[in-house]
């Protein structure tokens, strides 16, 4: 199933040669108790998968082994989006690759702001209802 462009222009930059994207962090879905985050039990292997009913991002997760990354130093780390993030959704950026030089230098910063804050900075600016 093919992503919505706005989709794929709000989760990924690809305007330098770091190559970013918005990644969902799964802990943080966990940590919320967000209603949208499912679990169910695979009969053929007796395992326990989690997923997001919003497709806010698409893969399941294998929940022993998110639990034994966890566990670690670095944790899970993030599972790129998929879909439009809510307010509870808990986002990171990721850098693909690291350089040096002009091509590695960040030419878009406006990516590394969440979605959601730019929604409502844009809210507040709004004067429609004021006039």
């Amino acid at each position: 199933m093919p992503q919505s462009a706005d989709v794929v222009q709000s989760s990924e930059c690809r305007q330098c040669c770091a190559f970013c994207d918005r990644v969902l962090l799964p802990s943080g879905c966990i940590e919320s108790r967000c209603p949208y985050l499912y679990l169910y039990d695979d009969e053929r292997n007796g395992r326990r998968y989690m997923g997001c009913l919003n497709k806010v991002f698409k893969v399941e997760i294998d929940v022993e082994l998110f639990r034994e990354a966890e566990r670690t130093r670095h944790g899970y780390g993030g599972v790129k989006l998929s879909g439009t993030p809510i307010a509870r959704c808990r986002t990171a950026v990721e850098r693909a690759y690291y350089g040096g030089g002009d091509a590695f230098e960040c030419v878009n910063p406006s990516f590394f702001v969440a979605p959601e804050a730019e929604e409502s900075a844009a809210a507040d600016f709004d004067l429609r209802n004021g006039l």
